[in-house]
């Protein structure tokens, strides 16, 4: 299937599961340890949308202003655009990678980073480490630190949202969620599912780190 066509499917699936995802969120968002995980399998397109607590991905919540705190933040990202260390999908499915979208919620700006295909991009990072270096450069880290307390009472959120195109998505039972062993302080994901047989919820916890899709 053409990227522009995972791409709107995957937009047309992620509109079956917003408005829950978004109520969950608006009353539980920045729970230590919770991230919440949409889940669509329709039509041979699977999209996963993660977003986690910035204190269970750096270990801090607060915009990143020291040198270390943005190389974590700069790792995170980059770990975010290696799915395939963060899911495990079954080989029977023959599901490939056609988008990949990872960025940080702070308050005052998203800092993403966008990737069609299976390309690898060990220069993510780096490219994430000067971003911040150029915008810590045209507003003062204090500053920075105030407007992102006033937008989000001081939390940060990792958003991440990949689309993949499934040869056999009936041999896709479940997804492996590998996310707990990458990231120790994540203790629980909620996660909304929608197949075309209907719409489900469940809780995956490290201790059981599989999410059933059927």
């Amino acid at each position: 299937m053409p990227t522009k066509s995972l791409i709107a499917a995957a937009a047309l699936a992620g509109l079956t599961v917003t408005a829950a995802a978004q109520e969950h969120r608006e009353l539980g968002a920045h729970v230590h340890g919770v991230s919440t995980l949409d889940v669509a399998l329709e039509d041979g397109t699977l999209t996963l949308d993660l977003h986690a607590p910035g204190m269970d991905i750096v270990g801090f919540e607060h915009a990143a202003s020291s040198a270390a705190d943005k190389d974590a933040v700069a790792s995170a990202i980059g770990q975010f655009t290696r799915p395939g260390e963060l899911f495990l999908l079954d080989d029977a499915a023959h599901c490939r990678l056609a988008e990949v979208v990872a960025h940080l919620h702070t308050g005052e700006h998203d800092d993403d980073h966008n990737h069609a295909g299976e390309e690898h991009h060990d220069h993510a990072a780096e490219d994430h480490a000067e971003d911040h270096e150029a915008h810590a450069e045209d507003e003062p880290a204090q500053g920075k630190d105030a407007h992102a307390s006033r937008e989000h009472g001081g939390h940060s959120e990792f958003h991440a949202r990949y689309a993949f195109a499934c040869d056999a998505p009936d041999h896709l039972a479940a997804v492996g969620l590998l996310f707990f062993d990458v990231f120790a302080n994540a203790q629980e994901v909620e996660a909304t599912v929608v197949t075309d047989a209907g719409a489900a919820k469940a809780e995956v916890r490290r201790d059981d780190p599989t999410l059933p899709l059927r």
